[in-house]
């Protein structure tokens, strides 16, 4: 699994919209849009249950660090599936919602000699460690690039694949298949 973390943060805005002729009138999923740095244009879209869209609207209140989640391709002409998320430091979690493993952690305390090798091993004796801050990544909405940009880079391939959608330059997935069906854009 890629991870791509955008450094600077971005200003969201989520909104409904009409769920006509997505969803069946019972199912319990809100279909949203948001929008990045006040553009007109939908960055990203996505089907998201009620308690998802609360942790969102919460975590949206200030700009956010978003990043992409996304599998490479075997072959450099297939399509790219990613999911849009938001990076949370682990510490700042809302409440219900615990980082993966966490649990875990206090459950099962491990003996020194069943432990792994320190991450900062290899630095040596003297060297500071670099306190970044744990985070998670709470995905939700999806992002399809039909036609790689970056063959041989993926990481430049997921970097510009989420300014694009940043920029309102993306269409729904489905819109994007018609058209290269047709011979468009």
């Amino acid at each position: 699994m890629h991870v791509y973390l955008r450094d600077e943060p971005v200003e969201l805005e989520l909104r409904e919209v009409d769920h006509e002729g997505l969803l069946p009138e019972e199912a319990e999923l809100i279909p949203v849009a948001f929008y990045a740095d006040g553009n007109d244009r939908p960055s990203f879209r996505a089907l998201l249950p009620p308690e998802t869209l609360a942790i969102l609207e919460e975590a949206l209140q200030t700009p956010v660090q978003l990043g992409l989640l996304a599998e490479e391709p075997e072959e450099a002409t297939a399509e790219i599936h990613a999911m849009v998320g938001l990076s949370i430091p682990v510490d700042q979690l809302p409440e219900g919602i615990s980082a993966e493993g966490e649990e875990e952690e206090h459950e099962h305390e491990l003996e020194p000699w069943q432990s792994a090798p320190s991450a900062d091993a290899w630095r040596g004796e003297g060297a500071e460690p670099e306190e970044a801050p744990r985070t998670v990544m709470l995905a939700f909405a999806p992002l399809v690039r039909l036609t790689r940009r970056f063959p041989d880079d993926f990481g430049e391939e997921l970097a510009d694949l989420l300014e694009s959608a940043l920029s309102g330059a993306t269409k729904p997935s489905l819109e994007a298949r018609v058209d290269r069906m047709l011979g468009g854009p």
